[in-house]
């Protein structure tokens, strides 16, 4: 990847303090949106170097975004550095980390829901409610997501007369 311009930067720098504001570190943000321009592989040195941060930041930022399965390890034949690629499941994987995450907190709740002090309790039934509720809402949205991008078979070829062939 040649150096970034000037957009690059501000892309990069809008998705790091986005990721700050959702709990994330700002390296790891700008090393996502740095992969998702990059378009081939970066090793861990390039990402430093691109970002000017230390190789250690990028090592330990990489490794968090891949247990997110935000990126993923590449290999570059005939190079033994280690290199790294935007994730391949792409936006379903990011679908699938939400519907996990929010398992679990409904698996908490309704966990808490079972014991006779708490089964009462308004607050935790509201947020099994709207885990169940939720995740109905997003169980079609893989699959939503698959056919919207779907190849579509091509249109037939029309005539000078507005005829197809």
């Amino acid at each position: 990847m040649k150096e970034l311009g000037a957009a690059e930067h501000r892309f990069i720098e809008s998705m790091g303090l986005y990721f700050e504001r959702q709990g994330g570190t700002r390296i790891g943000g700008r090393i996502y949106a740095l992969l998702m321009l990059a378009g081939e592989p970066l090793s861990n040195k390039r990402i430093a170097e691109l970002l000017k941060v230390s190789a250690a930041s990028v090592s330990t930022n990489l490794r968090a975004c891949a247990e997110l399965d935000l990126v993923e390890p590449a290999s570059v034949p005939g190079d033994r550095q280690h290199y790294y690629v935007i994730h391949s499941q792409g936006w379903e994987g990011k679908l699938r980390v939400v519907e996990d995450s929010l398992s679990a907190f409904a698996r908490i709740c309704a966990d808490a829901l079972t014991v006779p002090q708490l089964a009462g309790n308004r607050h935790l039934r509201e947020a099994s409610a709207f885990c169940d509720f939720y995740r109905n809402e997003l169980s079609g949205i893989a699959e939503r997501w698959r056919a919207a991008r779907a190849p579509r078979p091509p249109r037939p070829a029309r005539t000078s007369k507005g005829r197809t062939t």
